[in-house]
């Protein structure tokens, strides 16, 4: 069985808090925060319907993916949110579809620029668990 077929039917399973209005694509560089203290959210391609846990689930990846938010950091974004995502039972789901989706769009970006070639072997290595535990040394594209 296919690890995308792996993970739609264990998105299928999945039981969210609720669903909501969620961004798709939330990190620090989907957000602005404007002079008179807005904040505004950018690209709003992947907008929809879904579990807050997977605009959450983007923050943790940093966390828990690529190690580039330290525990401290984590826990601030925690604090300040007032949950932590990967306490949820669905978290390991969520974060396993990001990081598919992530090692997609490596391999699909060194298909036309091979100097990306490398990042995309090595995710599909971690993703077939030749590279150890997380987190495992990505570099965002």
């Amino acid at each position: 069985m296919s690890r995308h077929v792996q993970l739609e039917g264990q998105w299928a399973a999945l039981e969210p808090t609720r669903w909501c209005a969620v961004h798709g694509d939330a990190w620090t560089g989907n957000v602005v925060a404007i002079r008179d203290g807005h904040v505004v959210l950018l690209d709003l391609e992947r907008f929809s319907i879904g579990p807050p846990e997977w605009d959450l689930v983007s923050s943790a990846v940093k966390h828990t993916t690529y190690g580039q938010l330290s525990t401290c950091g984590w826990q601030q974004f925690c604090d300040a949110y007032g949950r932590d995502v990967t306490t949820w039972a669905g978290f390991t789901v969520l974060r396993d579809i990001r990081e598919l989706r992530m090692t997609c769009y490596a391999a699909q970006q060194a298909a036309s620029h091979p100097q990306f070639a490398d990042e995309a072997s090595l995710r599909v290595s971690c993703l077939q668990g030749q590279r150890g535990p997380r987190p495992w040394p990505w570099t965002p594209l």
